[in-house]
C-alpha cells in the first residue's frame, strides 16, 4: 500500500539585468531620454527587467481579437457551435475576455508544487508572485467568411496572412476549431499569434504564455521553479511497485506518472472507476474512495496537480499559477527590441485608455429599429464621446462627452412627424465618426471610423429594442410623471419629453445605467407645456416613444 513522489528540484533566483532601479524605458509609453544599455537583440533594450519585476509596474502589451462568422455574417461566434453568440455580442465577448484574463494575472496563486508538504526547505518556498503583466484590447474583428471558419486552428499561417493585424506591433488572436485534443495553438515560443476554440481564460493565458517564450511545464521547460508533480502508485495494494500489468491494463506500477486534474474537484465529470489489469473486470468503483488497505488516489488530491498556468492541467481557469522565473522568461522576451513594439505602455496607476469602434458588416441588414456603432469593446474608458463628420470634412453632429463606459452609438427614426432620422443623420450619406475616450487620469484615446449610414425602416412605434417601456402614471399628468422601463444592457440614458405638435423638447433626465434590469425614475414636468407628448426613451441613441398627456 504506497506510492511516491518526485519533483524537479528548485534552482536559485534567475539571473537578470543590472541591479537598481529603472535605468530607463525606451518607447514604451516614457519620453526619458536615458539611452538603451543593452544590445537590441538582448533583454533590458527597453525597460529594465529588474525593476519592473521588483516594483511590479505593470506592462500592457496590444491584442487583437478576431470571430469568425458564415459568408452571409450569421451563425454564431463560438468556433464550436455550442453557444448561440450573435456577431453584434463580439465586442462585449472580447472586452469580457481581456477583462477576465487580466483578472486572473492580476490574482495569481502560488504554485502548489512549491507546497511545504513536498518536503521542500521552508527558505526555498516561495509565496505568490505579482505578474506585472497585462492586456490591452487593440481591435475586434468579425469576418463574415465560412471558409476560414472551417479552416483548422492548426494552420496558424493562413489566418496571420490572411486575417492579421499590425502583426509586428499587435498580438493577434483568432477563435476558430481546433481539431483533437488541443485547445488552443500558439505560432511560436516566443511568437506573436494563436487560435482557440473556447473563450476561457486558461486557454487564452496558456497560449499567450506560449508567446511570451514560455514552454509546457510537463515537457521540455528549463525553469528551475515550474518543477513537474510526478507519483508512483501501488494499483494492487499488495505493498509494492513491481508488478506489470498487461494492455489495457496500466503497465507497470513503478512507471512516473502526473496527474492532468483534480478528479474530484474538477468541473469535468470523469470515470473514476478502474480496471488495473485490463481483464474487463472493475477492480474499483471510484478512486477517490479507496478500501483498505490502499491509500487514496493521488489524482484526488490537489497537492498532485500542478496548477502552473504552463502545465497540462484543466486547473487554470481560477488558480493558476505564475512563478517568478516564468515571469523574468516573460520580460525578457517582452524587453527585447524585437517584442517591445508590441508594449502599449508602462504604467502602474492609470490604465491606458483603448478606443474601439465598429460598425457589424451586416449591420444595414439587421431588422433593430436602429443602425448603431459598437464601442462596447473599448478599455478603461470613464468618459467617452463620438463626433461625426460629413464626408466633405465638415464638422456634423457630436455627442458631448459621456460619463461612464462606452457602450453603443445608434442612429434611430425620430419620435415625431415626418420621422426622419436622430440629428439629422442622411440614409446613403457617408460619414466619420471619431470616438475619443478618457480614463480617470485625463489620458485619452482615440480611433476614427468612415462608415455609409443603411436606412433603418422599422417603426418606432413598434420598436423590437433593448428598452422598453412597461409603466407610466398618472397619464394624463401634471406636475410630475412615473416611468417604469426596463433595459437589457448597460449604457447612457435620456429620456425626452417632446410636443407631438412641435415645440420645446424637454430633457428630463439623463444618466448611465450601469447594470440591465428594471427601473422607475419620476420626471419633474414643470418646464413641459400642456397638450400631447411623446415620452421617448433613448439608450445610446436606440429610441422608443410612447404618447402622454400634460393637463
Amino acid at each position: 500500500m504506497l506510492f511516491s513522489c518526485s519533483f524537479l528540484a528548485l534552482t536559485g533566483h534567475f539571473a537578470r539585468a543590472q541591479s537598481g532601479l529603472y535605468e530607463g524605458i525606451r518607447d514604451c509609453g516614457v519620453t526619458e531620454e536615458t539611452p538603451s544599455y543593452a544590445p537590441e537583440s538582448a533583454p533590458n533594450f527597453c525597460f529594465d527587467v529588474d525593476a519592473i519585476q521588483e516594483s511590479c509596474t505593470k506592462v500592457w502589451i496590444r491584442i487583437n481579437l478576431h470571430f469568425f462568422l458564415d459568408d452571409n455574417c450569421e451563425g454564431t461566434l463560438d468556433p464550436l457551435g455550442i453557444q448561440n453568440i450573435p456577431g453584434e455580442d463580439a465586442y462585449k465577448l472580447a472586452e469580457d475576455i481581456i477583462t477576465r484574463a487580466n483578472s486572473a494575472l492580476e490574482n495569481n496563486r502560488e504554485q502548489w508544487v512549491q507546497n511545504l508538504t513536498w518536503g521542500i526547505d521552508p527558505a526555498d518556498a516561495k509565496p505568490e508572485q505579482c505578474v506585472p503583466l497585462r492586456y490591452v484590447l487593440s481591435g475586434v474583428y468579425v469576418w463574415c467568411n465560412s471558409a476560414a471558419q472551417n479552416t483548422s486552428g492548426f494552420i496558424i499561417s493562413h489566418f496571420q496572412n490572411n486575417f492579421g493585424q499590425n502583426i509586428d506591433t499587435e498580438y493577434n488572436a483568432y477563435y476558430v476549431n481546433v481539431p483533437g485534443g488541443p485547445n488552443g495553438v500558439a505560432n511560436g515560443q516566443p511568437g506573436n499569434a494563436f487560435t482557440g476554440e473556447n473563450f476561457g481564460v486558461s486557454v487564452f493565458n496558456h497560449e499567450m504564455g506560449h508567446l511570451l517564450s514560455l514552454r509546457h511545464v510537463d515537457e521540455d521547460d528549463d525553469i528551475g521553479d515550474t518543477p513537474r508533480i510526478r507519483f508512483q502508485y501501488d494499483y494492487n495494494c499488495d505493498g509494492d511497485l513491481t508488478d506489470n500489468f498487461p494492455d489495457p491494463g496500466i503497465g507497470w506500477e513503478g512507471r512516473w506518472r502526473q496527474c492532468y486534474d483534480n478528479l474530484i474537484h474538477s468541473d469535468v465529470t470523469y470515470d473514476r472507476s478502474l480496471d488495473y489489469d485490463g481483464d474487463g473486470v472493475t477492480d474499483y468503483a471510484d478512486l477517490c474512495n479507496m478500501p483498505a488497505p490502499c491509500d487514496p488516489y493521488p489524482c484526488c488530491d490537489w497537492d498532485y496537480v500542478n496548477n502552473n498556468i504552463m502545465a497540462f492541467s484543466r486547473y487554470t481557469e481560477c488558480c493558476a499559477a505564475y512563478t517568478e522565473g516564468q515571469i523574468t522568461r516573460i520580460l525578457e522576451n517582452l524587453s527585447t527590441n524585437t517584442y517591445c513594439d508590441y508594449i502599449e505602455e508602462i504604467t502602474e496607476d492609470c490604465l491606458p485608455p483603448m478606443a474601439n469602434i465598429h460598425v457589424l458588416s451586416n449591420e444595414g441588414d439587421v431588422d433593430d429599429c436602429s443602425y448603431c456603432l459598437y464601442l462596447s469593446a473599448s478599455m478603461h474608458d470613464d468618459y467617452y464621446q463620438v463626433d461625426f463628420y460629413e464626408s466633405d470634412g465638415s464638422f456634423f453632429y457630436s455627442t458631448g462627452f459621456l460619463s461612464g463606459p462606452a457602450n453603443r452609438f445608434c442612429i434611430s427614426r425620430t419620435v415625431a412627424p415626418p420621422y426622419g432620422y436622430l440629428h439629422g443623420f442622411q440614409p446613403g450619406e457617408t460619414y466619420t465618426a471619431v470616438l475619443r475616450v478618457e480614463n480617470y487620469c485625463g489620458d485619452e484615446a482615440e480611433e476614427t471610423l468612415t462608415f455609409t449610414f443603411e436606412a433603418v425602416e422599422c417603426a418606432v412605434e413598434d420598436p423590437v429594442g433593448r428598452i422598453a417601456i412597461t409603466g407610466k402614471y398618472p397619464n394624463p399628468f401634471s406636475s410630475a410623471l412615473q416611468v417604469d422601463f426596463t433595459a437589457e444592457e448597460t449604457g447612457h440614458l435620456e429620456i425626452w419629453l417632446i410636443p407631438a405638435a412641435g415645440g420645446t423638447d424637454v430633457l428630463a433626465h439623463s444618466e448611465y445605467l450601469d447594470a440591465p434590469g428594471s427601473y422607475q425614475r419620476t420626471l419633474s414636468a414643470s418646464e413641459v407645456s400642456v397638450g400631447t407628448h411623446y415620452l421617448a426613451l433613448c439608450l445610446d441613441g436606440e429610441t422608443i416613444a410612447e404618447t402622454v398627456i400634460k393637463q
